[in-house]
């Protein structure tokens, strides 16, 4: 497949993006994504080699920038599947409208709003929350209390939000990855069609100042056995020395899960800064610049964190969206369908 076609699909900006959620069907939204979580209730994961590990692409990737990177407009699938083979990652330079990013902004915060000012038992809901905050009733039966509780609270305490905890900003962002070729791109490098995870796709706002020791690779809480791709897109300008945290990367290949909890890790999943510091992994450490529409890609193996340092004067806004096989699951992490 062909992805120049990913920014030429995508169309152009008229209205807001709150604009358009606030005229959405939030019954019909709730009732969408209700069937997404029930098409896999009682359903279980079938392992099987990941098609990059059966047939691994000649590592051709030509970029010169320690993460490999291309542009939406020249994208084919080829790029992403030898960008993965040797550097565990690829950026796609603009496969969003930056506009339409930049709007996700104000989504964000109305989201993470919505979920710490819930209105008291016996209020009416507003508009706004009724968009914003109105989650599918299958999530309290899939992640019963207190799992759904404790979800909620490391999400506010990070500063993120589940995007399932609005059906509207669900089925929206569906439609729109749609439109620029993401069900495709995900299904081609896959090898198998794709779904999704409500714990794991995330409207994030992180808090300052950042945690230095948040290196890790997903896949010590998913698991290695996994077929995984995620896509991290950044929603405004941020990384490097831009003011805003984006993202430090090691661009590295990697087909294991390396000590997690080990050292002075925060989690039994994460890995501290000081195991990270070994010249083996140092000076490939990189944090590259983002702007808003741009898209990060990885699997549960690359190691990874919120960019830290002490320099951030802005908060950085992003989605990240994590991709499954539709057979080849982290049934912990709530898979719904696409």
């Amino acid at each position: 497949m062909s992805t120049g076609e990913l920014s030429a699909k995508a169309t152009s900006h008229q209205n807001s993006v709150v604009d358009k959620l606030l005229q959405r069907d939030a019954i019909k939204d709730l009732s969408r994504t209700n069937q997404r979580l029930a098409d896999y209730v009682g359903r279980e994961p079938i392992q099987a080699l990941r098609a990059i590990d059966i047939e691994a692409p000649k590592t051709t990737f030509t970029s010169t920038h320690k993460v490999p990177e291309v542009n939406a407009e020249v994208f084919e699938i080829d790029h992403l599947k030898s960008a993965m083979a040797s550097h565990g990652c690829l950026i796609i330079r603009g496969l969003f409208n930056s506009t339409k990013m930049t709007d996700f902004c104000r989504v964000i915060d109305l989201a993470m709003e919505a979920t710490e000012t819930q209105p008291k038992q016996g209020e009416p809901a507003s508009d706004i929350a009724e968009i914003f905050l109105n989650p599918p009733s299958e999530i309290a039966s899939l992640v019963p209390r207190p799992g759904i509780d404790f979800a909620r609270a490391f999400h506010r305490e990070t500063g993120s939000v589940m995007c399932v905890e609005s059906a509207s900003i669900s089925e929206h962002l569906l439609e729109l990855y749609e439109s620029v070729g993401i069900k495709n791109l995900v299904a081609d490098y896959l090898g198998e069609a794709p779904c999704l995870s409500a714990l794991k796709w995330v409207l994030r706002r992180p808090k300052l100042p950042i945690n230095r020791d948040g290196w890790h690779q997903d896949g010590a809480f998913m698991g290695e056995g996994i077929n995984s791709l995620n896509m991290w897109i950044a929603a405004n300008h941020c990384g490097g020395e831009s003011g805003a945290p984006g993202m430090d990367l090691l661009p590295q290949r990697l087909l294991k899960i390396l000590g997690a909890g080990e050292g002075e890790a925060v989690f039994d999943w994460s890995v501290s800064d000081h195991a990270m510091r070994t010249p083996q992994y140092d000076n490939a450490i990189t944090a590259p610049v983002f702007e808003a529409g741009d898209a990060l890609f990885f699997d549960h193996f690359l190691l990874h964190r919120t960019q830290y340092g002490h320099n951030f004067i802005r908060p950085r806004y992003a989605i990240e969206t994590w991709f499954f096989g539709a057979k080849n699951f982290p049934s912990n992490q709530v898979p719904l369908s696409w």
